[in-house]
């Protein structure tokens, strides 16, 4: 038997280094391989990106469409630009923002398709659901931005006070207010799988959770007021509402968790405790 035989299935060589990427052993892969291969699939992405961006620009009335679409709500039909280069530069950045969302299916496709290889079976099964499910809570956090709160809050910070303001509302500074609130709501929404992954490295339990509630919703509180960039109170209560909510939901989350912990526990410990009455007999025979 060689050295070799010894060595764990993802190894580094000194020389000519050779990394295994999949559960099976036996499927190795040089360095200069995995590298052509991540050189490769950041070209695609590239691609897919410039021409998602281009095709969004051809498509400039739609794409903003949808970002005026929130100011439907109120009195504003249009926005106000102060440069010579202010509408172009403006069109640019819209294009870029909607040629990400467009191509991100895509890109994630591209790094899960990179990084699956390398995990073992086990690894998937627990990794996958938990992507799954965070990029439906982000992407969730954003369409409750977009349709409920972000109208609303436009509504009452466009109205208060138009009696005596005539109000004029720059291009640049509502595309950021608009990317930076609905970026907002889609990063509180991760509350309940934050939750869940410290319950599952066993900082904190669902009990530790509950006891520390009100505590929590004065730490939301000062979330949603910090976060929400129109700093305006409906604003803030919309976000508040939901983390109290999705707090609930965690805690939930983070009970499933514990219990499935315990079971793989109490397995592992009759596992071990089997084990050693099988090697127990044999001690004494010998």
């Amino acid at each position: 038997m060689s050295l070799r035989d010894f060595d764990p299935p993802r190894e580094g060589r000194a020389l000519g280094y050779t990394c295994t990427m999949s559960g099976d052993s036996t499927k190795t892969m040089p360095l200069t391989g995995h590298l052509g291969e991540l050189r490769r699939r950041l070209l695609y992405v590239a691609i897919v990106l410039v021409v998602c961006v281009i095709g969004c620009f051809v498509a400039k009335d739609y794409v903003l469409a949808v970002v005026l679409y929130p100011l439907k709500s109120t009195h504003i039909r249009e926005l106000t630009t102060l440069g010579v280069t202010e509408s172009f530069m403006n069109v640019l950045k819209v294009s870029i923002y909607a040629g990400l969302i467009v191509s991100l299916p895509f890109i994630l496709y591209e790094f899960w398709a990179f990084i699956m290889p390398g995990l073992y079976e086990n690894e998937r099964r627990s990794v996958v659901p938990y992507v799954a499910s965070t990029t439906f809570l982000f992407l969730a956090g954003v369409v409750f931005a977009y349709f409920i709160v972000l109208p609303v809050g436009l509504r009452f910070m466009l109205g208060f006070g138009g009696e005596y303001f005539g109000q004029l509302l720059q291009a640049e500074k509502y595309i950021s207010f608009v990317t930076l609130f609905l970026l907002a709501f889609g990063v509180v929404f991760e509350l309940p799988m934050v939750m869940m992954l410290l319950a599952w490295s066993g900082l904190v339990d669902h009990m530790k959770m509950r006891k520390v509630r009100k505590y929590a919703i004065l730490v939301e509180a000062v979330i949603a007021m910090v976060f929400t960039p129109s700093q305006d109170p409906v604003s803030m209560a919309l976000m508040l509402i939901p983390l109290i909510i999705l707090y609930e939901v965690g805690i939930v989350l983070a009970k499933i968790v514990g219990k499935r912990k315990a079971r793989r526990a109490e397995s592992a410990a009759l596992a071990d405790a089997k084990a050693a009455g099988f090697s127990d007999p044999e001690g004494a025979n010998g």
